[in-house]
């Protein structure tokens, strides 16, 4: 009973759709250092074991190579960890990002990793960074008391071979290690930081990255009156959207190249920081890319108004992107931030199965009606429904692979399959027909087949009245499955 009710405070909620993407609230996250508190001070009470158990190990004053860390703990994994925890090097999940949850793998605890194993996790954590990101990242708010301890690890590949890639990942965290990427991607693909402090607050104030805020700030003030009102943008692209766009993309606020030298200085000042958490060779590659693109001239810089707090003129959100880079700050309501850099934006980390040639770029209702196609098929409901404010990125042109599936529904959601009838058919279900030019019978029971966010959370605003649901295969693999068999064609309309 000790070792499942410590386990639980240790458990984070999940984040749905509709919640943009915020990992837990100010409240929530309270509510956490508190049980985590309290588990913690329960190890006096269980003595040495506990301690030895459950308390983080430190990292070790000298630091093997990564190479090494991760020969040995590959090495010294059991064959039920091993089996959870590795994927080959080419398995959809190297190339999948979120907003900071679990990327795959395994569970970091101390109920499945010795205290070696997870000496060595540490270690790893700390030689993927710089001097300053070693004292930095491991201070983000999830990883300072509990350590590795509420993270994720996934191997992809054979760290005993040349091409491998660890991913540690969990609240705030998507950090990749080792190998060396055969795509020519910066860090083997995207990286993911963030704190929790300054919640809400105008100026996040305690975070960690509070630094880099202010430095972008300081860049906006900076500014012609006129490049402030065209660098500044309503409304900010879903956080999750780091997608390289390649050189015909287009991009939104003002081209570094037209800011002044004392702007360029501090917009060089303000990447720099960004990349100072990460390895000096790793940082080396990524400024390699920047180089190979046009540099940093080619960036855009945009800020977002939704990121203003208490009408300060300080904006807590802004986005530095160009064809095969994009370095994306949210400090609203706390810090998410996404680092892709590539050295060619038209050729992007892609992995996994080849699924097909599409030929344009999806985006926002196509992508919605990607998916409904492929739940519709595969669920063999009349209806399907799919919120379009639940897409989290854009489908590029081109070959795909399930790789671009994992990252194009990263929310891990899977079917739900239902019935309604038509005179309880509501909300945005009910003006998809509409817009669709499909009348509601009123008397019919339809079969429905949604996301098990909406069937749990958001029913009676989106579908309306509906009775029990049941869970299907994740989403992401009924797109695979569909896209397999049918290809790119022309997407059906909905019935």
């Amino acid at each position: 009973m000790i070792q499942a009710s410590l386990r639980t405070s240790f458990e984070l909620p999940q984040p749905g759709p509709g919640s943009g993407g915020s990992f837990v609230d100010r409240r929530q996250a309270i509510k956490l250092a508190i049980r985590g508190g309290v588990a913690l001070g329960a190890l006096g009470g269980l003595g040495l074991w506990g301690r030895y158990t459950l308390l983080p190990p430190r990292r070790s004053v000298s630091l093997d190579t990564v190479d090494t860390l991760a020969v040995r703990l590959y090495d010294s994994l059991d064959a039920t960890t091993r089996d959870r925890a590795c994927v080959g090097y080419d398995h959809p999940l190297r190339q999948y990002h979120n907003r900071g949850v679990g990327c795959g793998g395994v569970d970091i605890s101390g109920w499945r990793f010795s205290r070696e194993q997870r000496s060595l996790l540490t270690d790893l954590l700390h030689v993927g960074l710089s001097e300053q990101g070693s004292n930095r990242l491991p201070d983000q708010f999830f990883i300072n008391w509990p350590g590795v301890h509420l993270l994720k690890l996934l191997i992809c590949g054979d760290p005993r071979t040349a091409q491998y890639q660890i991913i540690l990942s969990g609240p705030h965290l998507n950090l990749r290690l080792g190998g060396r990427s055969a795509e020519g991607v910066a860090f083997g693909g995207p990286m993911i930081y963030g704190d929790q402090r300054g919640n809400y607050r105008q100026g996040l104030p305690g975070n960690v990255y509070r630094y880099q805020f202010q430095t972008a700030q300081r860049l906006f003030r900076g500014l012609e009156p006129h490049q402030q009102q065209a660098a500044v943008l309503a409304r900010s692209p879903i956080q999750t959207q780091i997608e390289l766009q390649g050189r015909h993309g287009s991009f939104g606020g003002i081209e570094v190249a037209d800011l002044s030298r004392a702007n360029k200085a501090v917009a060089r000042e303000l990447i720099d920081s960004i990349l100072s958490t990460y390895a000096d060779e790793d940082v080396a590659y990524a400024h390699r890319c920047l180089g190979e693109n046009g540099g940093m001239d080619r960036l855009f810089l945009s800020y977002y108004e939704e990121g203003e707090v208490d009408d300060s003129g300080e904006y807590q959100i802004f986005r530095l992107e160009g064809p095969a880079a994009v370095f994306y700050f949210r400090g609203f309501p706390h810090v998410h931030a996404f680092i892709n850099i590539g050295m060619d934006g038209d050729a992007p980390l892609s992995v996994g199965e080849v699924l097909g040639e599409n030929s344009s770029v999806l985006e926002s209702a196509q992508v919605k009606q990607l998916f409904e196609d492929a739940m519709r098929r595969q669920a063999g409901t009349d209806l399907a429904f799919y919120p379009e404010e639940s897409v989290v990125g854009r489908l590029r042109r081109g070959t795909i692979r399930s790789g671009d599936i994992y990252n194009l529904e990263s929310w891990q959601e899977s079917l739900a399959t239902l019935e309604i009838r038509g005179s309880d058919v509501w909300g945005e279900l009910l003006q998809q027909f509409r817009r669709r030019g499909s009348a509601v019978d009123p008397d019919r029971v339809y079969t429905l087949v949604t996301t098990d966010y909406v069937a749990r959370k958001r029913s009676s605003k989106l579908l309306g009245k509906i009775g029990p649901w049941q869970r299907g295969i994740m989403i992401r693999e009924a797109t695979i499955a569909y896209l397999k068999e049918h290809g790119f064609g022309q997407a059906s309309p909905v019935a």
